[in-house]
């Protein structure tokens, strides 16, 4: 088959992650696949695509336009003769579908949203484009809770369907044993800075935790900055609260925008992710894959991924309190608890979390 992915840009996000793994997925099994994006200045993930020979399309939206950039698509479309169209993200679905439509296309496009339903605000734009989602031959979600959501929408019952995230095995080494051997309890987040991510509330957790005495563990994070306004101003407010609290400045460490994803899981004892709503968390899946349990919000698809006491713990993301209560009970386990519950971690991603099961499924919905 010769398929088309579409996305907005090849940045450091999850989304771009599970499309470039898809890509590339498919790539192996001999199918001509090219790439498309339309902001060409953010290109995180570009040589993995170079890697395999992916051919990468780059438009410039701030040169052209939506406009403009729609019309290349079309041309795209028309002279490139492809089977299948798979596109992630809101901007790209509606681009793969109004070109589909404007020039007569019989290809089938596959959109997918990557969100959940509980960061969504009403909005006009939102509900047109899943409107328009009935003109797609499937759409896809990547974490049941979305996908039920969907399902609730009446012509979109049948269209439906969840294909959970998928990761090359090779390449997602396992941890028996944290790599450090010091007796501090080392967590680590990977997400990018934004409030719905709610580092201020893990903040405000590590503190109680330290007042009350819980014991030594530390917090890295690891993500970009977002600049938008509302992400910046929660920024300024974490640092003023490290400022006013420098008894957790040696246990609060940002670490900013990295590639040594791996190794930092390495020398963690857990993951925190305590996002206020999420898909299905790319950082919440590595962290299976690498042998590690997760303290998790107690959200979206997180009690089935994480199951409370079996690869990790649950809390209340709108509660500090119960957020340092999961830091407590993480640190008071004995070294083979925390063995245990990564080890469950590991089974659970070989089982569902393959980049070959991932692969199988697009490709079905494209045969």
């Amino acid at each position: 088959m010769k398929i088309i992915c579409l996305i907005d840009s090849l940045n450091s996000g999850g989304s771009q992650l599970q499309m470039v793994n898809l890509a590339c997925g498919l790539k192996e099994r001999g199918h001509h696949v090219e790439f498309l994006v339309y902001h060409p200045k953010l290109i995180f993930f570009r040589e993995q695509l170079s890697s395999v020979s992916i051919y990468l399309h780059m438009l410039e939206k701030k040169k052209f336009g939506y406009l403009k950039v729609l019309w290349k698509v079309c041309s795209i479309y028309r002279n490139g003769n492809f089977d299948g169209v798979i596109s992630f993200l809101d901007g790209p679905n509606a681009l793969a579908l109004i070109a589909k439509l404007l020039i007569f296309s019989r290809v089938k496009v596959v959109v997918s949203e990557r969100r959940n339903y509980l960061s969504d605000s009403p909005s006009t734009k939102l509900f047109v484009l899943r409107l328009i989602y009935f003109f797609a031959h499937k759409v896809v979600a990547n974490s049941t809770s979305h996908g039920n959501w969907l399902r609730s929408r009446a012509w979109l019952r049948n269209k439906t369907l969840v294909i959970p995230n998928g990761y090359n095995t090779e390449k997602m080494p396992t941890y028996i044993n944290p790599k450090h051997s010091s007796m501090r309890v080392r967590l680590l987040v990977v997400a990018r800075i934004n409030p719905v991510k709610n580092a201020f509330r893990l903040m405000l957790a590590l503190i109680e935790f330290c007042k009350n005495g819980g014991g030594d563990i530390s917090i890295s994070w690891a993500g970009r900055q977002e600049q938008d306004t509302n992400s910046l101003q929660e920024r300024r407010a974490l640092d003023q609260l490290l400022m006013h609290n420098p008894q957790i400045a040696d246990q609060w460490n940002w670490l900013d925008e990295r590639k040594d994803i791996p190794g930092l899981l390495e020398d963690c004892d857990a993951l925190v992710h305590v996002s206020l709503c999420e898909g299905q968390s790319n950082a919440i899946c590595e962290a299976f894959w690498a042998g590690r349990p997760v303290i998790a919000s107690n959200v979206c698809d997180h009690p089935i991924l994480v199951e409370d006491g079996v690869r990790g713990l649950l809390c209340d993301p709108l509660s500090s309190k119960s957020i340092c209560s999961a830091l407590n009970r993480f640190a008071s386990m004995s070294h083979n608890e925390r063995r245990n519950l990564g080890l469950n971690a590991r089974i659970y991603a070989e089982k569902n979390l393959t980049l070959s099961r991932m692969v199988s499924n697009y490709e079905a919905l494209l045969k």
